[in-house]
Order: C-alpha cells, then structure tokens, then sequence
C-alpha cells in the first residue's frame, strides 16, 4: 500500500501586500488499490438506558394504550407530547419491539458477516458499564449471539454515562484486536450523557491508539454535538436514525466501511515556518465536518484523520495566513513556502509543499476552493449558531443561522437553506431550537461532503 497526496492549486496566487493575507489550500489524500482486506476488531458500545428499552408502538398499538389510560397527554416546555403513565400491558410489550430489541438484531446479522480472524466484543452502558462480549472471534458465534441475547434483559441504572462505556471498549480493542486489523469502536445512544467532556478525552485518546470512534445518533433527544465532535476528533463517522428500525442498516454501513479500509490510523503532520500560520482546517469530504490540531508546537500541528477507505479519498480545506510581501516583487514574481505536509499511515509516508507566488497579476481562487471554503463556512456558521444557544445568546445564533442559510442558498443547497430558515425562526420566537428539525440539519450538512467539490 502506498499513499497519494495531491495539493491544488500547485501555487497559491497572491498579491503582493504589506499585511498578512488569508489563503486556502485543498489537500487530497488517498491510497492505491492494492493490498487485501485487513480483519476487523469492533467493540460496540450500546446505550442501554431506559429509553432505549421502551416499546415502540404502532399507531394502533398507541390508540390501544389511549383507550386503557396507559398513556396521557401533558405539557414539557409549553408543547403538547404523550407519556406514559403506567406500565404497558405484557401483550403489546411483547409484540412492539424496543431500540435495543433493533439494536441485537442487527447485531445477529453483524454476528453472520464476521470472519475467523475477525475480533467482536459488545459493551451495555447506563448508570454503569458491563461487558457483555469480551473481545472475541468470529467464528465463535454461539458465544457472540448468547452475550448479545443478555442486553435486552440488563438493568444498569437510569442515567447514562457513556464515558464508563467507552473506557470498556477500548480495553477490548487494546488487549484483544487481531493483529493488524482495523480497529473501530461505535457508539450507539439515543440521549445524553454525563461527563461530556470525558467522552472526548477519551475520542482522543482512541485517535492517538490508532482507533476510530463511529458514533450513531437515534431519534430527536441525543447530543449531536457530542457525537460528532467524538466522530471528529478520532477520525470516524457520525450517523444519524431518525427511527429504530434504521439501526440495523447503520451498523452494517459501518462493517462495510471498516472491511474497505486501505491505510489504518492516517495522520497529516502541518509543519509552518515562521510568518505562517493554519487558521483552520475542515474536512471537506468524505463527510463535512471540522479538524481538530493537535501538537503542543504551534509551528508542528497534526490532524488524525482516521481510516482511508479503497476509493474514498480524504479532501481538507487549509485556511492560512500567509506572511507579507513587499509590494514590489521581483520579475516573476517571489515564492514562498507557506508549509509542509507529511501524511502517514502505518510504515508509509508521502510530503508535499504548500507555496505561495507573489506577482502583481495574481488570478482569483479556482471554483473548486471558492467551493470547498463555501461549504466550509455553511458549516462553521451553523456550529457557531449553536454555541451561542448554549451561551443564551439566541439573538446572535438567529443572526448566524441566517447566515449559514444564505451561503447554503448560494450553494445551490436550497432544502438546506429552508431547513437552516425554520431553525432561525424558532431561535426567534423560543429562544430555542426545533430539536430533531435542528439534528436532521446538522447530518445533511455533513453529507454535503458525499458530493465532489
């Protein structure tokens, strides 16, 4: 296997001026065709909350409920929803299936794709953690399916602590991975977690072991800023299921992802001379979403970007600012290194530099930049948006959510836009979001990615 890194442009056109001046750079990295398909060691950490084992009934299942004072309707928030209040009949449990009723099915069918030098543990976490799949072979399926058979039944508290999760299933990859194989932790909740913060302490810990977080958000009351910063920071993928019964293709999604791995645990190393600096970097594709630096010298930053999957190449968008230039550049105009990349992956290493021509004839950015740094800034304007909801400052996250529409508009992005509009209006008149309206919109700008720039 060996890495391909391409730049554009080959030279960053600028002019000359007295001040320092903001740049982009599309870096694009990928991996050739050969090689065979490494096994794969998961560990999956499942949300086994009370939430995620309540029935999920059928409309007239509901009316049933209804009629026998199983369910009322009551105020949260000033909005009208339905609770229940008692216990749901044996016959109606036993026919309406739960999220983590979804979740062991498709675990079954994982269970049937797994391989001899396959690894698979499963992690059940709430108030506490317990490992109900040590990290196991493929072929051993009779103990795969009876330690999957335990999660439906677990009572682990009523809160959710994720972190205890996580902790778990990185010990299973750490002492019991197959040799070589890719190594992927996922993480399925429908709610919120204590220790937010340890989650991603954790994601980044994962990242610098080698191993990718894959996080699958379900239904319209999880933390998605959450689970897309711990998919961010360790270079997985962040999913979104609108409904239960979507799980099963979303963890099979993830199999596929992990069987086409080309190059394991890529990073990018960012050395900027003195004058240069990286204002930010944004993954432009595979999926949308933004880069965090790590390195604790300000001149060599690293970006760990995960897997490379066979086909999909990884896209950044660089945003530099490149030193100053006396206005009277020589004939030809004056270069200059604004930085050098190394991306690596295992033993394989590839370089590339990034420079800067000064000249007093310097062309405007290529469509695809203007494209790429477009998309970037829908996005970074909508996650300022909704850090200024949690600072209270729901005036200015109305104002940045009508900007993030208006670059989506001009995207050509117009159900976008729409959607970004509706978030803005109910910013307005709540002070508040519109929930799953809000999540639905965060995954559909990351999947702006799937598209070529």
């Amino acid at each position: 296997m060996s890495l391909i890194l391409r730049t554009q442009p080959d030279l960053i056109a600028l002019l000359p001026r007295t001040v320092a001046q903001v740049c982009y750079a599309l870096v694009s990295l990928a991996a050739d065709a050969g090689g065979v398909a490494a096994p794969v060691s998961w560990a999956l950490v499942a949300d086994a909350s009370r939430s995620m084992r309540i029935p999920i009934v059928n409309e007239e299942q509901f009316r049933e409920l209804v009629r026998a004072g199983g369910a009322q309707e009551v105020l949260v928030d000033g909005v009208p929803v339905w609770q229940l209040s008692g216990p749901v009949p044996d016959e109606i449990r036993d026919s309406a299936p739960s999220a983590l009723d979804y979740t062991a099915r498709a675990l079954h069918s994982v269970v049937e794709r797994l391989d001899r030098t396959d690894r698979f543990s499963l992690v059940a976490c709430a108030e506490q953690a317990q490992t109900l799949v040590p990290s196991t072979s493929g072929d051993r399926r009779a103990d795969l399916v009876a330690g999957i058979s335990r999660l439906r039944s677990l009572r682990l508290g009523e809160s959710t602590d994720l972190a205890s999760g996580m902790r778990l299933g990185l010990a299973e990859l750490a002492h019991g991975a197959a040799p070589g194989s890719v190594r992927r932790l996922i993480l399925l909740t429908d709610g919120f977690t204590e220790n937010p913060d340890d989650c991603l302490n954790l994601a980044r810990q994962a990242a610098s072991a080698g191993v990718s977080v894959s996080t699958l958000g379900l239904g319209g009351e999880f933390q998605d800023d959450l689970l897309t910063a711990l998919a961010d920071v360790s270079g997985g993928r962040a999913s979104f299921m609108r409904h239960a019964d979507q799980i099963s293709a979303a963890v099979s999604t993830e199999l596929d992802a992990a069987r086409g791995v080309a190059a394991q645990s890529l990073s990018l190393e960012i050395t900027l001379p003195q004058g240069t600096s990286l204002r930010r970097a944004t993954r432009i594709s595979p999926s949308l979403a933004p880069l965090e630096l790590s390195g604790s010298d300000p001149r060599i930053q690293t970006l760990h970007l995960g897997d490379l999957e066979r086909g999909v190449p990884i896209r950044l968008l660089l945003e530099l600012l490149a030193p100053p230039e006396p206005p009277r550049p020589p004939p030809g105009g004056a270069r200059r290194r604004l930085c050098a990349l190394t991306a690596s992956s295992g033993t394989a290493h590839i370089s590339a530099d990034i420079v800067a021509h000064y000249s007093a004839t310097a062309p405007p950015p290529a469509p695809a930049i203007l494209n790429a740094a477009g998309r970037a800034a829908a996005m970074h304007l909508q996650r300022r948006a909704l850090d200024a909801v949690g600072s209270g400052d729901h005036v200015g996250a109305a104002r940045l959510m009508r900007a993030a529409a208006a670059r989506l508009h001009d995207l050509g992005e117009p159900s976008l836009a729409e959607a970004a509009l509706r978030e803005a209006t109910a910013l307005d008149s709540t002070g508040q979001t519109t929930g799953v309206g809000r999540r639905e919109l965060t995954y559909a700008t990351r999947r702006l990615g799937e598209h070529e720039v």
